[in-house]
């Protein structure tokens, strides 16, 4: 099943996609999911953002291929984005003041069904909405000074300035997170591929880990890392992220109007 939120006629609405339709729910995600009989075209809509979370944890260093010649972590390793981040499906990646160094990261998120607290891993399934693409934006210079050796103490606006958070198209239900191809493309060409399986830390441990310490709220997302080596992009490029099972997440890179 594929959840969207979307805009139509200036109102907020939440639906089951069915082909080139959305068929209306009343209320949100974490309800009954009942329909209210009214549907609409999927090319009549604006896609939002599938949520909007309390909070986004994203995790460093979780595929063997991102880490190059650095061991593996020991442990996962969660930062946090603020939800000022998050941008809709199509949306336009900001190319920001003093940004000269800005990458994709293609990644697969985990939406949060209901308010998960020191669950084991054994329980994490009945916790987990679904999951569908995501985009973790790095600004390498302010993350790390990749070449100037001047990076910010902190990653808040390295992966967390505004736009950095793209997910969607929806979420998907049902799909076994453990196994699913991942692919990123930049204007049409292949930049990334790997598969959930190559995860260092599976979803259940994740999200198992991260609620010993942080309560995840409905609707909180978990971008679970990314693979390979990832390269520059430029203002005017397109970037897709393309989850097996869920769908296409697409978006510009261009400078704030």
């Amino acid at each position: 099943m594929h959840l969207a939120r979307y805009s139509i006629n200036g109102q907020v609405h939440h639906g089951i996609v069915e082909g080139d339709q959305i068929a209306e729910i009343s209320g949100d995600f974490f309800g009954d999911l009942s329909r209210t009989g009214n549907s609409v075209a999927l090319a009549d809509v604006q896609l939002l953002a599938p949520t909007m979370p309390s909070k986004i944890l994203n995790i460093a260093g979780n595929y063997l291929s991102h880490m190059g010649d650095t061991p593996p972590f020991t442990r996962p390793q969660p930062f946090l984005a603020p939800p000022s981040s998050v941008l809709e499906p199509g949306g336009t990646i900001e190319w920001l003041e003093g940004c000269t160094n800005l990458h994709y990261e293609g990644e697969m998120a985990v939406i949060i069904g209901k308010q998960c607290k020191r669950v084991s891993e054994a329980e994490v399934k009945d916790y987990v909405l679904g999951v569908c693409c995501a985009n973790d934006i790095s600004e390498r210079e302010w993350q790390n000074g990749a070449t100037t050796n001047d990076g910010d103490v902190q990653w808040w606006r390295g992966k967390g300035a505004d736009t950095y958070s793209p997910f969607g198209p929806w979420i998907t239900t049902g799909l076994d997170y453990n196994n699913l191809e991942l692919i990123t493309r930049v204007n049409g060409e292949q930049v990334q591929y790997t598969n959930t399986s190559d995860l260092i830390f599976g979803v259940d441990t994740l999200i198992s880990f991260i609620s010993q310490s942080m309560t995840l709220e409905p609707g909180d997302a978990v971008f679970t890392g990314t693979s390979g080596q990832t390269q520059a992009m430029n203002s005017g490029d397109i970037t897709e992220v393309e989850l097996e099972g869920n769908g296409i997440l697409s978006n510009p890179v261009g400078f704030p109007s």
